[in-house]
């Protein structure tokens, strides 16, 4: 072979490192702006501001990861950011191992794209140029590692792909698997407004005497009025400083067993309506409701029930709303963010 065929074929060698290099180092890049963009408003506006879907997906709870010593977890933009440097360590000082990292990172971008697809239904402009990045770079290490006789598995570079799928299972399917955090049980159904029917889901944990849960009732009747296909459970998370609420409960939760979903609905309304003289309304209603044994028993294992709920969900605050989407939550909304504007991007049909 002559010197100039053995240099091009030199050049064409490294023309698939060298671009595996640059899709790495701008996945670097974009990672690092993803992350930016939830401490520096200008640079979210590029997604399209607090309105985007960048926005709503950065807020769910699979944007952050649990870890230890960390209240809130820690950020998947960094979990990428670590992805890509160390596929870049691969590829200068273990080329062995770096067709399984891009397919690791492959199949952890399918399961990206399948939560925001299946579960959020709220798509991010930086996670699908993130996914599309990704496979890139995934094709690319492929095509260099097509002719490789050196590959970790056994079975080549055709078990790369069993790597995809797997890291694609491995976060999919506790999600898939796992039951509902909150299943609604029928003695639930007192306690809500909407289409029990429905796939979509939202849950609102409030106290009588929380000033912030009386100002988001307007909120609140706005779902109700506008989407009634939604199905709302009212669940009770009493504030213990507040020394009304566990009667201001007790009551709500009688009302509705014994008068039913619509005269609960009705004495939710006023009681939060004549929040500032709490008191005073409990009293001149209370004779709706005989507190028998039996019960007292079904009030406090509901009330109960809502508190292990809360507690499974790191619910410490009221008002919190929890949107679920076919059974699996999606989102959970605290005080400040609980507009109608803000819930309803949650629970699209």
């Amino acid at each position: 072979m002559s010197k100039t065929m053995k240099d091009k074929e030199a050049g064409a060698g490294q023309t698939l490192p060298i671009a595996m290099l640059a899709v790495a180092v701008f996945g670097v890049l974009l990672t690092l702006t993803t992350e930016l963009s939830h401490q520096y408003p200008w640079i979210m506006e590029i997604c399209g501001g607090s309105q985007s879907g960048c926005a709503d997906v950065a807020s769910t709870p699979f944007a952050r990861i649990p870890f230890p010593g960390m209240a809130n977890g820690l950020s998947v933009a960094y979990l990428g950011l670590l992805a890509y440097v160390f596929f870049i360590f691969c590829q200068v000082y273990f080329p062995r191992l770096t067709l399984p990292m891009a397919s690791a990172m492959m199949g952890a971008e399918f399961y990206f794209l399948w939560v925001m697809a299946s579960i959020l239904g709220i798509f991010c402009m930086f996670c699908l140029i993130q996914f599309v990045n990704v496979t890139i770079l995934f094709l690319l290490t492929m095509a260099w590692g097509w002719k490789r006789t050196d590959h970790i598995f056994p079975g080549g570079k055709w078990a790369n792909v069993a790597v995809v799928a797997l890291a694609f299972a491995i976060p999919t399917a506790p999600v898939v698997l796992k039951k509902s955090a909150t299943p609604v049980e029928e003695g639930e159904y007192l306690t809500y407004a909407g289409d029990p029917a429905s796939r979509i889901r939202v849950e609102i944990f409030s106290d009588f005497q929380c000033p912030y849960c009386q100002k988001i009732e307007p909120e609140v009747d706005k779902i109700m009025k506008l989407r009634p296909d939604v199905l709302i459970v009212f669940r009770d998370y009493i504030i213990p400083s507040h020394g009304l609420s566990p009667f201001a409960v007790s009551f709500a939760n009688g009302v509705a067993i014994t008068h039913g979903r619509e005269a609960f609905i009705r004495i939710r309304k006023e009681m939060f309506e004549n929040q500032e003289r709490l008191r005073d309304y409990l009293e001149a209603h209370k004779d709706m409701v005989e507190f028998t044994p039996e019960l007292r028993k079904k009030i406090e294992n509901k009330v109960e029930r809502d508190l292990m709920v809360a507690e499974s969900l790191n619910v410490y605050s009221t008002p919190t709303l929890v949107v679920y989407r076919d059974g699996k939550m999606a989102q959970i909304i605290k005080a400040g963010d609980a507009t109608y504007e803000k819930v309803s991007r949650f629970i699209k049909p």
